[in-house]
């Protein structure tokens, strides 16, 4: 039930979307440097690309599920999926929307998205250690997959690390710091970098 619930809400929004975009003018900003000035203007229908990310994002983890070797162990933590699935679709709905409402009320909406940003890493990091082993969700590397203990183990530190990232950039923006977007970036970098090392010290010490 709560399935087709989403569904109703899914494509009652994307319809909200694509009514409101015309009411734009033909050229709208689409693209925005990290100081929040416009650098690139194109056709208001480029803003479709919004409507249709919620819509691939949404179906499109329903399909991997249901195509994924391990796709046991999901059903098993099938809330957990869905948590992802219903948090990563309603992130892209609400920019989506809060990019629309920007280039019809022109703003500095730089701080909202830094913290839209925080608040998906807080979330991944939060559930991350409780994903279950499969091919499509999580911390995929050739030792994870091979190991359910070097899947658990890595899934654990990655929760924390990503809660952490997603800390520092709440605080980072909040204080208007500045270099967020390079903490963004070398932040994310480094996490999966790291966490590949791990799970490769973590697979061949547990062998040992």
């Amino acid at each position: 039930m709560r399935l087709k619930i989403y569904d109703i809400f899914l494509w009652l929004s994307i319809c909200l979307f694509v009514m409101t975009i015309f009411f734009m003018p033909q050229i709208i900003p689409i693209h925005w440097t990290t100081k929040w000035q416009v650098d690139c203007y194109g056709s208001r229908y480029w803003m479709l690309i919004f409507a249709f990310l919620p819509i691939v994002v949404y179906y499109g983890m329903s399909l991997m599920k249901s195509i994924d070797p391990k796709q046991e162990n999901l059903m098993r933590k099938e809330k957990i999926y869905h948590i992802f699935q219903y948090g990563l679709t309603t992130f892209f709905i609400i920019l989506a929307f809060f990019f629309e409402y920007m280039i019809i009320f022109p703003g500095d909406g730089e701080n909202f998205v830094l913290l839209m940003i925080a608040f998906l890493f807080i979330g991944i990091g939060n559930y991350f250690p409780k994903i279950p082993q499969n091919y499509f969700l999580g911390i995929k590397t050739p030792w994870t997959l091979a190991s359910s203990f070097v899947w658990d183990k890595t899934h654990r530190i990655a929760g924390y690390c990503f809660v952490l990232l997603g800390l520092m950039i709440a605080i980072g923006t909040l204080l208007q710091a500045k270099n967020i977007y390079i903490l963004i970036i070398v932040g994310a970098i480094g996490i999966t970098i790291g966490l590949y090392i791990y799970s490769y010290y973590l697979f061949y010490k547990d062998i040992d």
